[in-house]
């Protein structure tokens, strides 16, 4: 920066800090005052700021009451307990064995080295939903569901 640019630069703050000041030692009657000539009646803008802020908290708080009522659908989504079918585990053990005897050359389905006597209920229902998610329906062992 020059000299010039510098001594303009003090010279606008020293104007900036009178305005500041004229403002701050101005009195609340000729603020007052002066808003009535240039904006009108002081108390029916505070009317109607007022009824800006509300209008705006409004709108808010309906935006707020949406996204929470969102969030609760979605809880309760989750929420939602699906009613467990009662799997008669003779039959289930039966599917499993049709779909490994059924099972190609080209769609072979093992249980890594495990005979199928040895597997839990949990073992057998889990295998059951692991070849339905493979595409093999476990009631004939036909690929395609």
């Amino acid at each position: 920066m020059t000299g010039k640019n510098i001594d303009e630069r003090a010279t606008l703050n020293r104007l900036a800090d009178l305005i500041v000041e004229d403002i701050m030692s101005a009195t609340d009657e000729e603020v007052l005052s002066e808003f009535r000539n240039t904006q009108g009646d002081p108390l029916q803008h505070a009317v109607d700021m007022r009824n800006v802020f509300e209008k705006t908290i409004i709108a808010m708080n309906k935006q707020r009451l949406v996204a929470a009522r969102i969030g609760v659908d979605v809880y309760r989504r989750k929420c939602i307990v699906q009613p467990s079918k009662v799997i008669d585990m003779d039959s289930a053990r039966k599917m499993l064995g049709n779909v490994l005897e059924s099972s190609t050359q080209e769609h072979q389905i093992t249980l890594a080295a495990r005979k199928e006597t040895e597997m839990s209920d949990a073992d057998v229902i889990s295998m059951i939903e692991d070849i339905k998610e493979l595409g093999v329906n476990p009631s004939d062992g036909k690929k395609g569901s």
